[in-house]
């Protein structure tokens, strides 16, 4: 009998759920409810379950009948627990940029308080910081200390970003030095729709949907011929990357964004490269205008 395969989005689910148990300090014994996790992740009972059903064949958790999900162990057991593929660190990835982004932790931190913070190990910590430095979102300091890079997490400073791009995108595409690369757009045409299947089959997270969407703009960057074009929209991906990774929850405006895209792509391979700025301006336009995505409250 074949293995039941179990998906990103579950396995992760299941490692946000250890997460939560660590962060809680719950005890073995707890009794786990569905609707206590459907509050906390905002997200339908149905990945829930499957989440539990994962965490239960892990033994963390045990499901009695009629009765629920039981903690197998508790927050202190688990403290070195990762699934595989570490999807745990996914979780403490998340965490980490979600409080940088709303302004929870301090720009410049060690990593005693921080495994304190997210009752993790220090290995465990060590790798997600590798991986935040590796985005160009954190670097190490001193010692055993850590310093966050600057992040777009002020409504000001994000609306001067979109202007600025504004500014700098379209003009690439007037360059003299511009020059079509049919296989760049062909492979940027193949990555958005791959996230168009991603969104359908419900396995999308928004870094894939940022990873897709700023490689797009730096591929019209490059084409420019411009290196400070190409410059300075790698520097701006880089700064929005923590804002925007949790920006892609709603999935029409997905499909709108790679629509849109799209047609900047088709018009650019028709030669019309006034129009394809012009579309591009508008692009960036209509993005200026969204809610920033990170609570300033």
């Amino acid at each position: 009998m074949r293995e039941k395969k179990i998906s990103r989005v579950q396995e992760e689910l299941a490692a946000k759920i250890i997460d939560f148990i660590r962060r809680e300090n719950l005890p073995a014994g707890y009794h786990l409810t569905e609707s206590q996790l459907v509050d906390e992740f905002g997200v339908s009972r149905s990945p829930i379950r499957a989440a539990l059903t994962v965490l239960a064949e892990k033994g963390v958790v045990t499901a009695t009948p009629n009765r629920g999900h039981y903690l197998a162990q508790g927050a202190e057991a688990l403290a070195d627990l990762e699934l595989d593929g570490s999807p745990s660190d996914v979780a403490l990835y998340d965490r980490i940029a979600r409080d940088r982004m709303r302004d929870k932790v301090p720009e410049q931190f060690t990593e005693a308080a921080f495994m304190r913070r997210y009752r993790v190990s220090r290995a465990q910590l060590v790798r997600t910081l590798t991986r935040l430095t590796q985005d160009g979102l954190v670097q190490r300091g001193n010692g055993h200390r850590w310093v966050f890079l600057a992040v777009l997490n002020s409504a000001e400073a994000y609306d001067a970003s979109y202007r600025f791009r504004a500014l700098i995108e379209p003009a690439g595409l007037l360059e003299p030095t511009f020059k079509l690369d049919e296989a760049l757009l062909d492979r940027s045409r193949h990555a958005h729709e791959q996230i168009l299947k991603l969104a359908k089959a419900g396995d999308l997270k928004g870094r894939d949907v940022f990873e897709v969407n700023a490689e797009f703009h730096e591929i019209l960057a490059s084409m420019s011929g411009n290196p400070f074009i190409l410059q300075g929209v790698r520097q701006q991906n880089r700064l929005r990357r923590l804002s925007e990774y949790y920006a892609y929850d709603d999935s029409d405006r997905i499909e709108i964004l790679i629509q849109e895209h799209f047609k900047i792509m088709d018009v650019l391979r028709s030669g019309d490269r006034e129009w394809a700025a012009t579309l591009l301006r508008r692009h960036l336009e209509i993005a200026r205008r969204l809610p920033p995505p990170f609570d300033n409250s």
